[in-house]
């Protein structure tokens, strides 16, 4: 007599079903944790979520009619420009720091204060452009855009023969 094999339920299956999800969710949020607590590289791009986002850039792009929508678009370029340049320069000298171990730890700290510091003045800008309800607004957006644009994206202080 051949052993009897007990036939699946439907509750049965989605239950293993459940089991096999819920599983590699685990296992998948562990590995995605581990890796940024072993790269202090990782995850600059949240950062700057936080500050300049689609949703963000969205919002500003509806506004009112009386903000021209090709000054709207070149501001919103610009601060799409500034949270590139943020993420990348930020990751490289991080990189130039823990990877490569070509800046020193007091060069990486006055770094990290600089990009600090562009990163705030970019959220200033962002809420600016939240409130920005006449062109006068746009106009201090620009002007502060502008200023970070000027600035080494790198954060690097100039040297003696620069």
């Amino acid at each position: 007599m051949p052993p009897s094999r007990a036939i699946p339920t439907p509750g049965r299956l989605l239950l293993c079903v459940l089991s096999v999800s819920v599983l590699g969710a685990c296992a998948g949020s562990r590995a995605s944790s581990s890796q940024s607590k072993t790269d202090p590289c990782a995850d600059f791009e949240v950062e700057v979520e936080r500050v300049w986002s689609a949703s963000v850039r969205a919002e500003f792009m509806k506004q009112s009619a009386a903000l021209e929508v090709e000054r709207r678009q070149a501001v919103a370029n610009e601060m799409d420009l500034i949270a590139e340049d943020w993420v990348r320069t930020r990751t490289s000298v991080c990189r130039d720091h823990f990877v490569r171990g070509i800046i020193d730890a007091e060069t990486y700290a006055a770094r990290v204060r600089c990009f600090d510091d562009r990163l705030e003045r970019q959220r200033s800008s962002s809420e600016l452009l939240r409130a920005a309800g006449d062109a006068a607004d746009l106009a201090l957006v620009e002007a502060s855009l502008d200023e970070l644009l000027a600035q080494p994206p790198s954060c690097a202080q100039p040297t003696q023969a620069d």
